[in-house]
């Protein structure tokens, strides 16, 4: 049986360790000092342990994880996403040492991972926001002149909502610029910026791509406009934003542009769209956190096809072989609180996940007893559901969160749900904007608070046991502070609120 080394941690190792053992692969794993507890290290038939606490230390350090390979007597080399799975110093660096790197050659990584000279090659064949590198902040100040404020500076080999700071002044511009470029630098290992304008609140589409260079399909669009510093945190398939015609348009470049640079195994590509215009942004060439949410709707799993491309002869599937079925949701609940999105890493006391079904999935490595730790990505769960329509996935979505049980730590589904109640996600009109107007309060807001606050204390057995002063009872303090005040809101609307020295609501 060969074996795959799984370059990553959490769940995105536990989902493809699963795709792995379908194929006959035996999955292997690795774990930093910080992760010695990891779920994901019971679904790997072997791992080594590469020391360390911090990303550089560990899941960065790429002699650390070939060295891990040889000793497991690795074929290939899954990255999952984030950390090492865009470098192509990565890629290079295992076909020097003989392993197969499951993901696009180091040429194509190349060019994605190079923003300035991705928009270069593929400005022929798709349109681009304006924009250009620049080096110090004389040539930076006299081009924002011509572009016009807003504008926004970006590392050249940023990603993952990484590496970005929206200039409004000339006076911003000069305090920011050096510390943009020492950022890129520490960050991603180069300074290299660029600057261009900046599009205000548009939409964030990308379209899934699988190519093997003589071939390239795609598995339609994704919807990921919900996002907090440039993160996504709600995403949907297929975009409410688009009809047919609008569709079809966005699909073609995007294909284009893959078969431009010959890409192979499976990618995104991410478009801007605003006031009904496309602008191509960056290639994504690796899974996407959001993955799930097309295989549900097109039943390919795509891990499988990523194995097929480089482990075996290559991508099978036609354009024709992909068919898509209903509306899927994908809701990313990070441990954070669910107003400011500050990360609480800490010990998890409780974890309950909606009862799986056919329709509702959950990609997640937390467990109770595990304690989260600081060193990474506050991703704890990824909740995905599939249904015959938009509204009804959205229902389904709003029962699954609120079955969802997390204590010890607070987490974003208070948000989530606030999120789905929102008229302007229910009727599919929503920017990039949208997560800071939903801090404007609404009645919708403490409906839906009224309904979490009443399911919460359904599972906890009364209201009096939830305001005991016990210390268990007080494992979720920031989430509950932040229902219950909205609680509290609703009942001031209606009438029925009387009591002294009520919380306000955490803006």
């Amino acid at each position: 049986m060969e074996r795959i080394l799984l370059a990553n941690r959490g769940e995105i190792v536990i989902r493809v360790a699963k795709t792995c053992r379908k194929l006959g692969y035996s999955p292997c794993g690795i774990y930093s000092d910080a992760d010695k507890d990891s779920l994901h290290i019971k679904h790997c038939d072997r791992v080594e342990n590469i020391g360390g606490n911090l990303p550089n230390e560990s899941y960065l350090n790429m002699m650390k994880i070939i060295d891990a390979a040889r000793k497991m007597d690795c074929t290939f080399i899954h990255p999952g996403y984030g950390f090492l799975a865009e470098k192509s110093e990565f890629a290079n660096l295992c076909n020097k040492e003989g392993l197969v790197f499951i993901g696009p050659s180091a040429d194509v990584l190349k060019i994605s991972g190079d923003k300035v000279l991705a928009k270069e090659i593929l400005s022929q064949v798709a349109t681009t926001v304006e924009g250009k590198e620049v080096s110090d902040i004389n040539e930076a100040l006299e081009f924002a002149n011509e572009l016009g404020y807003p504008v926004i500076i970006k590392a050249a080999r940023g990603g993952g909502g990484r590496g970005l700071q929206i200039i409004n002044t000339p006076h911003q511009l000069t305090k920011l610029l050096k510390f943009s470029i020492r950022e890129a630098l520490l960050s991603f290992g180069s300074g290299r910026v660029y600057i261009e304008k900046y599009v205000q609140n548009p939409r964030h589409i990308e379209v899934q791509i699988l190519g093997d260079r003589s071939k390239v399909i795609h598995l339609g669009e994704r919807e990921c406009t919900i996002q907090r510093r440039h993160q996504k945190l709600i995403e949907e398939t297929p975009s409410p934003a688009l009809d047919n015609a609008a569709r079809e348009s966005l699909i073609k470049t995007a294909v284009e542009i893959m078969k431009k640079i010959r890409y192979d195994n499976a990618g995104t590509v991410e478009f801007l769209l605003k006031n009904g215009s496309f602008y191509f942004m960056e290639i994504n060439s690796r899974i996407q956190v959001e993955h799930p949410i097309t295989e549900v709707v097109t039943g390919i799993d795509i891990v499988e096809q990523q194995l097929n491309i480089s482990c075996r002869n290559g991508m099978t599937l036609e354009q024709n072989d992909i068919k898509a079925r209903g509306h899927a949701i994908e809701c990313r609940i990070n441990a954070e609180h669910p107003i400011s999105f500050t990360p609480y890493p800490g010990l998890v006391k409780d974890y309950t996940p909606p009862i799986d079904s056919r329709s509702i999935r959950i990609d997640s490595s937390l467990y109770a007893g595990y304690s989260i730790p600081p060193f990474y990505d506050s991703l704890i769960a990824k909740v995905i559901v599939r249904a015959e329509n938009r509204k009804e996935a959205i229902e389904k979505m709003k029962n699954a969160l609120l079955s969802f049980r997390i204590s010890g730590i607070p987490s974003t589904i208070p948000f989530h749900l606030s999120a789905l109640h929102d008229d302007r996600f229910l009727t599919g009109n929503y920017d990039t904007a949208f997560v800071e107007k939903l801090k404007s309060y609404s009645q919708k807001d403490g409906e839906i608070a009224a309904l979490v606050f009443e399911n919460m204390l359904k599972r906890r057995g009364s209201s009096d046991e939830y305001f005991k002063e016990d210390e268990s009872k007080q494992d979720d303090e920031q989430s509950q502070q932040w229902i219950l005040s909205r609680y509290e809101e609703f009942l001031k609307l209606q009438g029925n609120y009387n009591l002294e020295n009520s919380m306000r609501w955490v803006k």
